[in-house]
């Protein structure tokens, strides 16, 4: 199998993806259609039963998903791994931080497949979450938890190169942020970040769950860009974790847009609808034209300065 070339690159526009998980209604092979047609850059790959099945995807459904994007000229982006209900009815449960170890182990072994996976299909992101914190549970045993897990997939993911005979950095881990979940601002995922030390481990900022949950959402994606290799958006409406379209909730993209600046983000930007898989097309279609209009980075023909008073935060 042959990795898709890497996303993360620096002075150059930024690329717009669509996440699969937005098109469960049509195979894989037509989503990527859907979306080259639709005129994206990119495809966010989702572990659910329909596209990227984590305990049935094989080297066969790899090639076929290269022989596609290569056809259309797509890249494979990142591999989200957030599916609610992939390992239970209670979505997102287990959890990376459940007090009951052999409930982390599932969940573990969920992301060891994921990690995987995403380096043999050549993604250069594999982003999870930390699920919630059960209301018994100290912060503190949590963090642990979630230390020693991200310790192993980050073992996985080094072996897993290696073996492949792929360079360390051309797939790399992203911790997104979810409200209600253990991590549910960029700053917290900062913390763990600036814990482990690795160079592989990275935010994978969500624009719509910082709107819920932070006081400052722009000035936060601003000050986390060093640490960021992708950003999730969507609109959001009165501050209610419902994903819609750009332009049909409260979100300030031209606001997004100065934060962000006419260099944009060092990696991709990923339109996430999974709500809106009826209306995909046209979903994916409304989605472009109103963050190509607002965000000068997808389309290098606005001048508009990066946000102010948002002095950055850690590495580039």
């Amino acid at each position: 199998m042959h990795p898709n070339p890497t996303s993360h690159r620096s002075g150059s526009t930024t690329r717009l993806a669509y996440n699969a998980n937005g098109l469960r209604s049509v195979p894989l092979d037509d989503a990527v259609r859907v979306l080259a047609d639709t005129g994206y850059d990119g495809i966010e790959l989702s572990l659910n039963a329909q596209h990227v099945d984590p305990w049935a995807f094989s080297a066969a459904d790899a090639d076929r998903l290269h022989r596609v994007l290569e056809q259309t000229g797509l890249v494979a982006c990142s591999l989200a791994t957030g599916d609610p209900h992939l390992l239970s009815e209670l979505p997102f449960e287990p959890a990376l931080v459940d007090p009951d170890p052999a409930e982390r182990g599932r969940r573990l072994d969920l992301l060891r497949r994921g990690v995987r996976i995403g380096v043999r299909t050549g993604v250069p992101l594999v982003v999870f979450s930390t699920g919630s914190r059960h209301p018994a549970v100290a912060a503190a045993d949590a963090d642990r938890w979630l230390d020693e897990g991200i310790a192993e997939l980050l073992d996985v993911l080094h072996d897993e190169l290696d073996a492949q005979g792929l360079p360390r950095g051309s797939t790399v881990l992203g911790i997104e942020p979810e409200p209600g979940f253990h991590c549910q601002t960029n700053a917290e995922v900062a913390a763990v970040i600036a814990r482990t030390g690795s160079e592989d481990l990275w935010l994978s900022q969500d624009l719509g769950h910082a709107v819920v949950v932070e006081d400052d959402p722009v000035g936060s994606l601003a000050r986390h860009l060093p640490i960021t290799r992708h950003l999730q958006v969507e609109d959001i409406a009165d501050r209610v974790h419902a994903h819609l379209v750009p332009g049909d909730g409260d979100v300030d993209f031209a606001a997004v847009g100065r934060a962000l600046g006419t260099d944009g983000l060092d990696g991709w930007i990923s339109v996430e609808l999974y709500d809106h898989d009826p209306v995909h097309r046209e979903a994916a279609r409304r989605s472009r034209e109103h963050l190509r209009r607002f965000l000068p980075s997808l389309s290098g023909v606005l001048d508009l300065t990066a946000a102010e008073g948002t002095a950055p935060v850690g590495r580039r």
